[in-house]
C-alpha cells in the first residue's frame, strides 16, 4: 500500500512552527489534565466512575456546568476549581490565537502578500488611482459576461505610497497580490494560469509602463494562451506591439482622445453619443458578433447586408447593423454597402442593448433575408 509520506512531513512541519507548537502543547497539557481530573474525581467522590470523570473533566474545562455531576469532598473541589481555572485559561488562548490567524490572514491579503487559489476569474494590472479602478468595476459590474467573475487585482505599487489597499477595494476584490506584474513568480501568485482574462492598465504619467504591461501581457500570451489579455496604452505607437507580441486587443486612450477632440468640435454632443456607447451601463452598446456567418448560415446561402437589415426589421428585432469585420483584415468595414454579400467568415458589427444571439435566430433571419435579396 502506498502512503504518501511527504504530506505527513508537511504536517509535521506545520505542526513543529513556533505558535503551532505552543498550540500543541497546550493540548497535551489539557488531555493530561482531563485524566489527573477524571482520577482524582473518580478516586475521591462516591458512586462516579472514571468515565463519569473523564465526562465531568470535560463540561469543567469548557465551563458548561451540566450539574448532572457535583464535587462534595475536599479533593474534588480543589481538582474542580483548578480545571475551571485551567479550562478558562486555555480556551482563552486558542480564542487569541485563532484571532490572531485571521488578522494576520485579513493583513496579508490587504498588503497583498499573498496568493489567490481561485479559477475563471478576471485578472486586472496597475492601479494608474482609485477613481479608475473604482470606475472599471463600476463597468465590469455592468457587463453580463464579467459581472459574476471573481476579481484579482495585481500591481507593483498603490497610489500616494499606500502599502495597503483601501477598505473599499479589499471588499470588491477576490484576491490581491502585490509584486512587479512582469515576474513569472508574481503572475503565478494570481494564478494566471486559470484565469479567464486580464486586463492591463496605463497610466499617463507612468510612460514606462506601456512596456511593462506590453512585456506582462507577452509573458501571458506565451505560457497562458487561453487567457484573455486586453492592453491600455498611454502612447499610440505601442498599439503596433498588439500584433507581434499576439496580445487579443488593444485600447490607445491618446488615438481615442485626439480623434474624439476633433469629432467633437465638428459635431458639439458627438463624445455624449460615444460615451453611452461606450459604457456597459448605457441603455446601447458596440457589439462584435463572437461567432462568424457560417455559424449562422452553414449551408452558405447568399445573403446581402440589405436583406439582413430587412430581415432584422421584419423579425422586429432590437439591433442595427453598424458594420462587418472580414476574416484576416485588420480595418472594418463600417459603412458597408446594402449589396455587399456577407462572407463565411465575416462577423457583424451590431448596436444593442444586449448580445445577441445569432445562432438561435439564424434560420428564421435566413428565410427573411434571402426573400429580401432575390427581389
Amino acid at each position: 500500500m502506498y502512503f504518501p509520506r511527504f504530506h505527513f512531513k508537511k504536517y509535521f512541519r506545520v505542526l513543529f512552527r513556533p505558535e503551532w507548537r505552543y498550540v500543541l502543547t497546550l493540548l497535551i497539557i489539557l488531555g493530561l489534565m482531563t485524566l489527573v481530573f477524571a482520577a482524582v474525581f473518580s478516586a475521591f467522590e462516591k458512586d462516579v466512575s472514571f468515565w463519569d470523570g473523564l465526562w465531568t473533566a470535560y463540561i469543567t474545562l469548557t465551563t458548561i456546568g451540566y450539574g448532572d455531576y457535583s464535587a462534595h469532598t475536599a479533593p474534588g473541589r480543589v481538582a474542580t476549581v483548578l480545571t475551571s481555572l485551567f479550562g478558562i485559561g486555555c480556551f482563552g488562548v486558542f480564542t487569541g490565537v485563532i484571532l490572531e490567524k485571521a488578522m494576520q490572514r485579513r493583513l496579508r491579503k490587504m498588503k497583498g502578500e499573498g496568493s489567490y487559489q481561485g479559477e475563471g476569474h478576471l485578472v486586472v494590472v496597475n492601479v494608474p488611482s482609485y477613481e479608475e479602478i473604482r470606475q472599471l468595476l463600476k463597468e465590469l459590474d455592468c457587463n453580463p459576461d464579467f459581472a459574476d467573475l471573481p476579481r484579482v487585482l495585481v500591481t507593483q505599487s498603490l497610489p500616494d505610497g499606500d502599502r495597503e489597499i483601501p477598505e473599499f477595494l479589499a471588499n470588491r476584490l477576490d484576491g490581491f497580490v502585490m509584486g512587479l506584474p512582469s515576474s513569472m513568480e508574481t503572475l503565478e501568485r494570481a494564478n494566471m494560469s486559470t484565469a479567464r482574462a486580464c486586463l492591463l492598465l496605463a497610466s499617463a504619467g507612468v510612460p514606462g509602463m506601456d512596456d511593462t504591461n506590453t512585456l506582462t501581457a507577452a509573458l501571458i500570451e506565451r505560457n497562458w494562451k487561453n487567457t484573455i489579455t486586453i492592453l491600455s496604452c498611454s502612447r499610440s505607437e505601442t498599439m503596433k506591439n498588439l500584433d507581434h507580441f499576439h496580445i487579443d486587443g488593444g485600447v490607445s486612450a491618446t488615438d481615442l482622445q485626439m480623434g474624439l477632440l476633433v469629432q467633437e468640435l465638428e459635431s458639439q454632443g458627438v463624445f455624449q453619443v460615444f460615451s453611452q456607447l461606450s459604457s456597459n451601463a448605457g441603455s446601447s452598446q458596440i457589439y462584435i458578433s463572437r461567432r462568424q456567418v457560417r455559424a449562422w448560415n452553414p449551408d452558405n446561402l447568399e445573403i446581402d447586408v440589405g436583406g439582413l437589415k430587412t430581415a432584422l426589421l421584419a423579425l422586429d428585432l432590437p439591433l442595427n447593423i453598424v458594420g462587418v469585420k472580414s476574416e484576416g483584415e485588420k480595418d472594418l468595414d463600417l459603412t458597408p454597402s446594402n449589396k455587399r454579400i456577407l462572407k463565411p467568415g465575416d462577423r457583424l458589427i451590431y448596436m444593442a442593448d444586449s448580445r445577441f444571439e445569432w445562432t438561435e435566430w439564424g434560420p428564421r433571419i435566413l428565410t427573411y433575408a434571402q426573400g429580401a435579396s432575390v427581389a
